[in-house]
């Protein structure tokens, strides 16, 4: 009977030893769950401020990128329009600028004109185009050396070889002037040849042919010149 009351005893310790661990491990299951709470509201807490931050972030580079876009464009746009407005200045000062050119032009063709054909007038001004004008002002460049070089070798044709077409029965004087004329001036086209010895078309192309054909001149670019052989 001690025995069984001693065994007893025994098993009611052991339930209550249980019992208490049971309730330990109840608590500390409790309180293991109540920091894991804490910490997964901490770590929610956190997340959703980071996220919030960035967020906000975002947001913020987002209207500052549409600004810069916005000062860029206005950039671009400053940009044009001063492009815009200086070659409109660069179109007026070149329009200027020609139109200078082109009243210059005018009153050298007025000059010239007057100085080689006399009583000029505006109705018989002839328009050239750039490339005739340009051949123009070379003629006239080689017309006045030749009367600088004519001046000082002391050439003159009369006043009756200008004015008048001599007849076709001096042809071998008229030969010689030719001749002498082309030596002098270095060269003469036929427009110069026929103003100076005072010749009509015909008579100027029919004595430049005879001359050639007698080896005493030679064109070159619309040029006639005495041969090297013919003045040795």
């Amino acid at each position: 009977m001690a025995l069984k009351n001693l065994w007893e005893q025994e098993r009611s310790q052991r339930l209550q030893i249980t019992a208490e661990r049971r309730q330990q491990v109840n608590q500390w299951k409790q309180l293991t769950q109540q920091e894991f709470q804490m910490q997964a509201d901490l770590l929610h807490q956190e997340l959703s401020s980071f996220v919030t931050s960035l967020h906000n972030n975002r947001n913020l580079q987002q209207q500052q990128f549409q600004q810069e876009i916005v000062e860029r464009q206005l950039e671009i746009l400053q940009i044009k329009t001063d492009v815009s407005q200086r070659q409109q200045e660069y179109r007026q000062q070149r329009a200027a600028k020609a139109q200078a050119l082109f009243q210059d032009l005018q009153n050298f063709r007025a000059t010239l004109h007057n100085s080689v054909w006399g009583n000029y007038s505006h109705e018989q001004a002839v328009y050239l185009t750039p490339a005739q004008e340009e051949k123009l002002v070379a003629t006239v460049q080689k017309w006045s050396i030749s009367r600088s070089v004519i001046k000082a070798t002391g050439f003159r044709p009369s006043a009756n070889t200008i004015t008048k077409k001599v007849s076709a029965s001096n042809a071998d004087t008229l030969k010689s002037k030719v001749q002498q004329y082309i030596q002098q001036a270095e060269g003469a086209t036929l427009i110069e040849i026929e103003e100076v010895i005072g010749l009509s078309r015909v008579q100027t192309i029919d004595i430049l042919r005879s001359l050639i054909k007698q080896g005493v001149l030679e064109q070159r670019d619309r040029q006639y010149f005495i041969r090297q052989q013919a003045i040795s």
